[in-house]
């Protein structure tokens, strides 16, 4: 199963490389990342990850990432 996620992300050094990895870490393989600059201090990333777990489980583990701002599911 695939899932699309829209993550609201702080611009700092290695921000989306620790987003990327906490995803692989727990399970969840990225099939396509797109990111693009939201404003001088936030990026706008769109993830598509794919896996049997509930994305739920991913998306409470980014929101404790000190970078991440907002995260929503896309349907």
């Amino acid at each position: 199963m695939s899932c699309q996620l829209l993550v609201h992300l702080r611009q700092a050094e290695g921000a989306l490389v620790r987003l990327l990895g906490l995803a692989e870490r727990r399970g969840y393989a990225p099939l396509s990342v797109w990111a693009d600059p939201g404003g001088e201090e936030t990026m706008v990333v769109h993830l598509t990850v794919s896996a049997a777990r509930p994305v739920d489980l991913l998306v409470r583990q980014f929101d404790k990432l000190y970078d991440v701002k907002h995260v929503e599911t896309i349907q």
